[in-house]
């Protein structure tokens, strides 16, 4: 099994480990927000916890992001070649999109292991049973998505 907090650690040990130094903030005077889509597979036979077995799993960084930035309307150009948007969520989705057609591409010309097995009609894909994808974000994204009511403690929601 895995929690949310292994899932936080793998995604800044990727950016810490994996990713160059070039282009990073700078430690105690800038900041940046992180995202990252995470690949986590299960053992085929063993898809169930149980109390006394619990399963290992298997978590890869396949997407992150990093930018707290949108250039808006007046920099946009026609011709596309300034992207608009790199917020965090944003690159990472971007790169996850890049990923699975890259996966898309492995499971068509069946060069190598895919997670993309056939579905039942031709040209129809499915994912893998032993996979699930886990998408982390260091903070609550910008809009409407960190729009927090602010009520009393005791005027909270609180599930039994």
């Amino acid at each position: 099994m895995w929690t949310a907090d292994e899932i936080a650690q793998l995604c800044y040990e990727h950016y810490g480990i994996r990713l160059p130094k070039k282009g990073k903030p700078e430690p105690n005077h800038e900041w940046t927000l992180l995202a990252a889509v995470v690949k986590i597979q299960s053992p085929a036979d063993k898809a169930c916890d149980t109390p006394d077995k619990p399963v290992q799993v298997t978590k890869e960084v396949v997407s992150m992001g990093t930018g707290t930035k949108c250039i808006g309307q007046s920099k946009m150009r026609k011709n596309g070649d300034i992207l608009n948007d790199s917020h965090a969520e944003v690159i990472a989705r971007r790169s996850f999109q890049r990923y699975l057609l890259h996966q898309l591409q492995l499971a068509a010309t069946l060069k190598e292991d895919s997670i993309f097995v056939p579905g039942t009609q031709k040209g129809v894909w499915k994912l893998r049973r032993d996979l699930i994808f886990v998408f982390f974000s260091s903070h609550t994204p910008c809009g409407d998505a960190s729009i927090i009511p602010m009520l009393e403690f005791e005027d909270q929601p609180c599930c039994p």
